[in-house]
């Protein structure tokens, strides 16, 4: 089953004017990532993995989307936390006409991210400038995913970490 995704850009509108920008919601172990909503083509949950030889670090093999074969990522290995399932949710990405997918362990929510909530990653937590920043809130940190630099690294070098 598939859910779609965006396809909008941020709005505005929230108090003071402040910009604001649907982000999707996903969880890798113990850890929250937000990956814009408008860059999510579409979340499938418990994807059919195709087993691919010789296949790079992180990549778990292929799945199909819309008629395309589409190369699946370990979002653990991308971003360096373990994952706590086995099967999870292929969040599905387009990059220059290429498809791209990687797993999380679930996609959670929708949430909205006033741009002005946006602070700083960690230092230290972020050496390959994945993240565009991290938002507090009720629940800790979350991550803010720059989905672009995400798509191109994975797709011109693999998650790089393990190898």
């Amino acid at each position: 089953a598939g859910r779609r995704g965006g396809g909008g850009a941020g709005a505005t509108g929230a108090p003071g004017g402040v910009d604001v920008s649907a982000h999707l919601l996903a969880r890798v172990g113990d850890e929250r990532f937000a990956f814009a909503l408008a860059c999510v083509l579409e979340a499938v949950d418990a994807p059919t993995v195709h087993d691919m030889p010789h296949r790079p670090s992180g990549m778990l093999g292929t799945l199909r989307h819309r008629g395309q074969t589409v190369p699946l990522w370990d979002a653990g290995s991308a971003f360096g936390v373990r994952r706590l399932q086995a099967e999870g949710t292929a969040l599905v990405f387009r990059d220059a006409g290429r498809g791209v997918a990687l797993l999380v362990d679930d996609a959670v929510d929708i949430v909205q991210i006033p741009e002005d909530a946006l602070r700083a990653a960690p230092a230290g937590s972020d050496g390959e400038g994945l993240l565009s920043g991290v938002v507090r809130d009720e629940d800790g940190l979350l991550s803010v995913v720059r989905v672009d630099v995400l798509v191109t690294r994975l797709v011109l070098h693999g998650t790089r970490r393990g190898e």
